[in-house]
């Protein structure tokens, strides 16, 4: 009888292509524990878990607080890995819309952007994060592209705008009032991105700015963050075990992650082969010594989890 496949898999590691042309960057990730895909769970696991408690106020706010890790990391992957030209800040009038309301203010925003793209036989792009205002009204961060030009007016001395948009106008840098946007909806403005990476670490950051908020967000049945359809992804270059792990850039009980420049793609692959050659060393000279079936048939599935073919000997 063959051994069950493990429901976890410990220190776990998945390399991943992110960008696109010149701007490409990789990043390892290794998981102290992962959920293996494809295993069920135990009948009496799934029975206990249904049967179990409300979480404590304490569990709640983990589970907020890793939900919004997990944001900040999606965010970055799609920043990275998608052409966006514009930083931009949305905001609502409540002569024009119920700006209390975040999932009119999102319904609205996106049916707008639909519209548009329409109108202008265009793909627009979006990747957005909602902020609250003390008053409970709710305004948007992030990412756009594709906008036509003749959308887009630069501000300049003399209209109509925010201080904070005067003071940039008057040091010359270039921000733009979006023309269709303004008038169905009120302020706004989009500035041209000049670095992605940074861009992506700045919105990340309206998630982290007010767990409270993102707490009514979340109660409110919304996610953290939203962003238009077919945006592209990392691309998954390994899964398995990784040999000697780099110092990571971050880590925390969960994960451990790093990032790296395209040129290392060689050196990193290369940690993953050595390792696979490493564990299938040790799996022929178990074969030679373990002949029981069942002992077999626990290296067979130790070796397919692995990703490794098992040797005749």
């Amino acid at each position: 009888m063959s051994v069950r496949e493990p429901l976890y898999l410990h220190e776990y590691s998945t390399l991943k292509l992110y960008g696109y042309g010149e701007n490409k960057k990789l990043k390892l990730i290794t998981h102290k524990s992962l959920r293996n895909a494809g295993v069920e769970l135990d009948a009496q696991f799934e029975s206990n878990k249904k049967n179990k408690k409300s979480c404590s106020d304490d569990e709640k706010r983990t589970k907020l607080e890793n939900n919004i890790y997990r944001a900040c990391s999606k965010i970055r992957e799609y920043a990275l890995c998608n052409e966006f030209s514009h930083f931009c800040t949305f905001t609502f009038s409540p002569e024009k819309v119920d700006r209390n309301n975040l999932r009119e203010c999102r319904k609205s925003f996106t049916q707008f952007i639909s519209n548009l793209s329409k109108k202008y036989k265009r793909k627009i792009s979006y990747l957005l994060v909602p902020e609250q205002h003390k008053d409970g009204s709710w305004h948007f961060h992030g990412l756009v592209n594709g906008l036509p030009e003749c959308e887009l007016h630069q501000f300049v001395i003399g209209d109509k705008m925010g201080k904070k948009i005067a003071d940039k106008v008057k040091k010359g840098e270039t921000v733009y009032n979006w023309l269709s946007y303004s008038e169905k909806f009120g302020f706004c403005s989009l500035e041209p991105i000049k670095d992605i990476e940074r861009c992506g670490a700045y919105i990340t950051k309206y998630l982290t700015k007010d767990i409270n908020a993102m707490k009514s967000v979340r109660e409110l049945g919304e996610h953290l963050y939203f962003h238009s359809k077919g945006l592209n992804k990392a691309l998954v270059l390994k899964k398995g075990y990784c040999f000697d792990i780099p110092t990571p850039d971050y880590i925390n009980e969960y994960v451990a992650v790093s990032w790296h420049d395209y040129s290392e793609l060689n050196d990193l692959l290369a940690r993953f082969i050595k390792h696979e050659h490493v564990l299938a060393g040790r799996y022929r000279t178990a074969h030679k010594i373990l002949n029981p079936v069942s002992k077999l048939d626990f290296l067979i599935s130790k070796a397919n989890e692995c990703g490794i073919p098992v040797f005749s000997v």
